[in-house]
């Protein structure tokens, strides 16, 4: 399990728009099983389960899956405050 803390763009967002550019930007290399996300005011809080062969593979795999998402119109400003893995 993977957090990821987005600091906002400019644009408005829901959790379902969130989770959805995340789950189309994902292949199955990158291991995602499931996505999780919640939008508020300060930002946005993404809850990546991720299969990989340790935690720094999980790690790396859900940064890129979230970098890779940023790119989408709708999400384009927002950006990475911080990240963690369990």
């Amino acid at each position: 399990m993977i957090n990821v803390r987005l600091m906002p763009g400019p644009g408005l967002l829901d959790g379902r728009e969130l989770r959805r550019s995340v789950r189309e930007v994902a292949g199955t290399q990158d291991g995602v099983q499931h996505v999780y996300a919640e939008v508020g005011a300060d930002g946005a809080d993404l809850v990546l389960f991720v299969s990989a062969s340790t935690q720094a593979a999980a790690h790396a795999a859900a940064r890129r899956v979230v970098t890779r998402s940023l790119r989408v119109e709708s999400l384009r400003g927002w950006a990475i405050r911080d990240s963690t893995g369990d």
